[in-house]
């Protein structure tokens, strides 16, 4: 896949609050750890939101999806959440409150959707491992 680039004012994930590094007013650290643990567990919502990311973000979604080096199905959950809530990816930490069997759904949720995006973009379709991140920590 060729590599595409924007810059950070393009993307529609910055405006949105994507980057921020405090929670939504009214919101504790904890409560949005929370929050993005229970969005990710309701399958309906969750995917409702990737759709929209897919659609409405597409230069955000261009600059990271085209990045095979990172991880994929991470920045999909976490820009979801943003679009949906409001509350900024630092707080993706709530996705090791969810027991393994809803990490693993909430990640082949968040691969259906990739998947889709490739499609659409001429691409063939790619497991989770295939997603996942290529950096240096996990080539040994």
């Amino acid at each position: 896949m060729n590599r595409i680039y924007h810059t950070w004012d393009k993307w529609e994930c910055y405006p949105a609050g994507f980057y921020e590094t405090k929670p939504p007013k009214d919101t504790t650290i904890q409560g949005a750890k929370q929050a993005y643990a229970d969005f990710l567990a309701d399958t309906k919502r969750f995917e409702n939101a990737l759709d929209a990311v897919l659609l409405r973000w597409p230069y955000s979604c261009e600059h990271y999806l085209t990045n095979e080096r990172m991880n994929r199905i991470a920045w999909l959950g976490q820009a979801a959440m943003c679009y949906d809530t409001g509350i900024p990816s630092a707080f993706c930490g709530g996705y090791f409150l969810l027991s393994e069997e809803q990490q693993k759904l909430a990640d082949l949720s968040a691969l259906w959707a990739l998947n889709k995006w490739l499609a659409a973009h001429g691409e063939g379709a790619i497991s989770l491992e295939g997603a996942a991140s290529k950096t240096a920590a996990n080539l040994y």
